[in-house]
């Protein structure tokens, strides 16, 4: 073969490989998107979207005892109607349910959240406020003039197993919500034995604080300042219900934790 004949064949050759290799590489890349097709960018775009569009509103959810229910307050709303408004103003239209049960303590509010209803109502919470143990503790620990400081201990005990329960079948209905729970203060501060019930609502306190730790996304409210100094001030009438005022503060707080821009402050209620 000459010289120009051998030319020819080794372009003729060095095309074949290379038609070749193109086809090849065209099947790999068309076979790797059937495989393991990539998103389209827009498309990532439109379904992080469609998760942020609200299907319905959002929901505030108020479970526990006569706190929650708002007992004492003068225009009725309590710490949870306040809260209610508060969290409107800032997320626009937001369903509120109160489910607070004057006289209720752990082991009621435990059973409760067990009914079928409150459980789909658990499931649909975006925020789930709190308040239990008032009543155990002032009903399980004697008569005020005589504190019974063993059976004040046993019921401790069995509040704390009843919150944890509590606490455990809430996470169960819903993994994501946050949960705020206030702590406990001493409406009897004014009186000759306050040193004692001071100590036993201070020892609740660290039981609250104790389950809640043991939970995720649980954030205890602390309260028992706001009703020690001049407790007159923020007590109804009862001498044990927060008033107008009382309920302002706790809001307050609440708001705070939730991170509200406009909740209004309780020190410009009067």
């Amino acid at each position: 073969m000459n010289k120009k004949g051998r030319g020819i064949w080794i372009t003729f050759c060095l095309l074949t490989i290379l038609s070749a290799v193109i086809l090849v590489t065209g099947f790999v890349m068309a076979t790797s998107e059937v495989i393991a097709p990539q998103k389209n960018p827009v498309s990532l775009q439109t379904e992080k979207k469609k998760e942020q569009e609200p299907g319905e509103k959002r929901l505030l959810l108020g479970l526990g005892d006569s706190l929650t229910r708002g007992t004492g307050d003068a225009d009725g709303k309590g710490y949870f109607g306040r809260i209610r408004e508060a969290v409107r103003k800032q997320y626009g239209p937001v369903s509120a349910v109160n489910l607070g049960i004057k006289g209720q303590t752990s082991k009621d509010l435990s059973q409760q959240v067990k009914q079928k209803r409150v459980r789909e109502l658990l499931r649909k919470a975006d925020w789930i406020t709190l308040t239990i143990g008032g009543n155990d503790l002032f009903r399980g620990s004697g008569s005020l003039e005589q504190i019974d400081l063993q059976k004040a201990e046993t019921t401790r005990d069995e509040y704390e197993k009843h919150l944890t329960s509590l606490l455990t079948e809430i996470r169960k209905q819903n993994q994501d919500a946050p949960i705020f729970i206030f702590g406990l203060y001493n409406p009897f501060g004014g009186l000759k034995d306050q040193e004692q019930t001071s100590r036993l609502v201070m020892e609740w306190n660290q039981t609250i604080i104790h389950v809640s730790q043991e939970k995720s996304d649980v954030v205890v409210i602390p309260i028992y300042d706001l009703f020690q100094h001049n407790p007159k001030h923020v007590l109804y009438t009862d001498r044990f219900h927060p008033n107008h005022r009382g309920y302002s503060y706790m809001a307050e707080r609440l708001g705070q934790a939730l991170h509200l821009e406009n909740s209004k402050k309780g020190e410009n209620e009067s």
